[in-house]
């Protein structure tokens, strides 16, 4: 069986991805334990996408077992540190979507 050759990014090629598919909030899907995360952390979704349009990354961009690219970025939003765990989505649509896996933050 043929396997799709993955698309390859580059840490800084990622990141522009991942900030031009969070430009768009209906392009970005929270999974169940993010909304969790950020409802006993107390992040708001705007702070999310802030995070997701302006942060840094926080380790490399990594390919991971279903074909999509895990990112970590951080960012500082409305005094609290924040970091956002997801995934860009390269199976169906590349760069479609950008999934929030999870999340963490520090006062």
């Amino acid at each position: 069986m043929n396997r799709p050759t993955p698309y390859r990014l580059n840490d800084a090629n990622a990141l522009k991805l991942l900030r031009e598919v969070a430009a768009d909030s209906a392009r970005v899907v929270l999974l169940p334990h993010a909304r969790q995360r950020m409802k006993q952390r107390q992040v708001t979704l705007p702070q999310v996408l802030e995070v997701l349009r302006k942060g840094r990354l926080t380790e490399p961009a990594a390919l991971d077992i279903h074909g999509n690219w895990k990112v970590t970025v951080k960012a500082l939003t409305c005094g609290q540190s924040v970091t956002v765990a997801g995934a860009i989505e390269m199976q169906k649509e590349p760069g479609k979507r950008v999934l929030v896996i999870t999340l963490f933050g520090s006062d």
